[in-house]
């Protein structure tokens, strides 16, 4: 990963980042505080209507917790369990409040559970007791408890910036080490007595045959690491055809005439991305190493 793309990936940690927060913060204002008082008094309103009670005054709900609310209920009515569930959980619906939650409706005095059901759409798997019969008729108390999202969409946003702003520091550390690397490699190198060529923007170590442009490593044959090491020994001269082919075939007894020159065609396509290098061929004589 380059240096740019590293700055890329940090940056959109931060994004995601500021997005997560802003969203979570977002969610608990006194906004979205107030909407949720507003559907408890819609749910008691709504009660009372179905009880036939268009009169009686609506007892302002109570926050008891974080998603947890009592609506308290000053005249007596009576219901039937399923059309009390039908009427909460249409406004719940329809004003987006979290889908899974717990109903509890209490006598006023004894705070004794006579109803009680679960919504639970994530799990599927709705609690709903006692359905079809009729409650007798009293001041009850209500009481609706949210289910905590364990894992909102702010929360998301946050972990994946987090997420990309380890990945981002990871290769950042790794980025500003790899020059490091490469000074202990070169000083070990050198350490050891290794015959190192400075060619152009290349580095060249004969006794391993290796050819580094920055982080680009390539490794010559014996016979092109013999070839480029009489040429980086005396750059800009020209160097005697004989005298390559006798270095560097000398071992194999028998020397092919054209052999020298696919060997120096071979060393061009290697040594090809800096501009600055040429190896020429002097007509009669040889071929010299033109470093500019």
């Amino acid at each position: 990963m380059k240096g740019k793309q590293w700055l890329l990936v940090a940056a959109s940690g931060i994004v995601l980042l500021l997005v997560g927060f802003v969203s979570k913060q977002t969610n608990n204002n006194r906004f979205d505080s107030a909407k949720e008082m507003i559907v408890m008094r819609q749910i008691a309103h709504s009660i009372l209507q179905y009880a036939g009670d268009s009169s009686t005054q609506v007892v302002p709900p109570t926050r008891l917790a974080k998603g947890s609310f009592s609506i308290p209920f000053n005249s007596s009515f009576s219901f039937k369990p399923d059309s009390l569930v039908q009427i909460i959980d249409r406004i719940i619906r329809s004003n987006h409040l979290p889908s899974d939650y717990i109903v509890q409706v209490t006598e006023p005095f004894n705070n004794k559970v006579v109803f009680g059901y679960a919504i639970l759409r994530s799990e599927q798997q709705n609690i709903v007791p006692c359905s079809g019969r009729n409650q007798p008729s009293f001041p009850y108390n209500i009481v609706i408890s949210f289910k905590e999202e364990p894992f909102t969409p702010a929360m998301w946003f946050i972990a994946a910036g987090i997420l990309l702003l380890a990945a981002a520091a990871f290769v950042g550390w790794r980025i500003k080490r790899q020059p490091a690397e490469s000074n202990t490699t070169l000083k070990d190198e050198k350490t050891a007595d290794a015959p190192v060529f400075s060619i152009g923007n290349y580095l060249f170590y004969a006794d391993t045959q290796r050819l580094l442009l920055g982080s680009d490593e390539t490794i010559l044959t014996s016979k092109e690491a013999k070839l480029l090491s009489i040429f980086a020994e005396a750059p800009n001269q020209v160097i005697d055809r004989n005298r390559l082919q006798k270095e560097v075939w000398e071992d194999e007894g028998v020397i092919v005439g054209r052999s020298l020159d696919v060997f120096v065609s071979k060393l061009r396509k290697r040594l090809e991305q800096d501009p600055a290098i040429k190896i020429v061929s002097i007509h009669g004589k040889g071929y010299k190493l033109e470093i500019g």
